[in-house]
C-alpha cells in the first residue's frame, strides 16, 4: 500500500529514512520507496525539501529525509574569460551552479554535457567528475 506524505515537521522521531538527491528534493510531485521499502508519495504543500525534514503520513508514519550524494562536475579555470563565459552558459540553462573563485560545481545533466565536453577539450580547464553533496549558490533552480 502507498503511504501518502500529508505534512513535513522538524525534529520529531522517525520510523524510517528515504535517501534523494538534489534534484528529487525539488520536486513538487514526489514518490519514492524508503529504506523499509515503504513506497510513498508527498502531497504537502512544499516549495523543497530539505535534509532532516520528517514527511508526516496520513497513518502517522514518520519518514526522515536524507541527503545522497550526486554526481558533479567541478571545472576549474587557469582564466577569467573562459570562467565567465562557462558560467554563463550554465545560468543561461538555469541549471542549478556552485561557483567559488574560477571553480564551478554543478551537477550531471544532459543539457550541460556539451559544455562540460567543451571544458573537457580546453587546456586551460580541470574537469573532475565525482560523487559528493551539491550545495548550490543562492536560490538555485527557483521559479519565474
Amino acid at each position: 500500500m502507498i503511504k501518502k506524505a500529508i505534512e513535513i515537521k522538524k525534529d520529531i522521531p522517525a520510523d524510517d529514512n528515504v535517501l534523494l538527491d538534489w534534484f528529487d528534493m525539488q520536486k513538487p510531485n514526489l514518490s519514492a520507496i524508503t529504506q523499509k521499502g515503504k513506497e510513498f508519495i508527498v502531497k504537502a504543500k512544499y516549495t523543497h525539501l530539505h535534509e532532516n525534514d520528517i514527511l508526516l503520513c496520513e497513518d502517522g508514519y514518520k519518514i526522515k529525509i536524507s541527503k545522497s550524494e550526486d554526481t558533479i562536475y567541478t571545472l576549474e579555470f587557469d582564466d577569467h574569460i573562459t570562467f565567465a563565459r562557462t558560467a554563463y552558459e550554465i545560468g543561461n540553462r538555469h541549471q542549478p551552479i556552485c561557483v567559488e573563485d574560477y571553480k564551478i560545481t554543478i551537477l550531471e545533466d544532459i543539457s550541460t554535457t556539451d559544455i562540460i565536453k567543451s571544458c573537457e577539450e580546453n587546456d586551460s580547464v580541470t574537469v573532475k567528475k565525482g560523487k559528493g553533496l551539491f550545495k548550490p549558490n543562492g536560490n538555485a533552480h527557483h521559479s519565474h
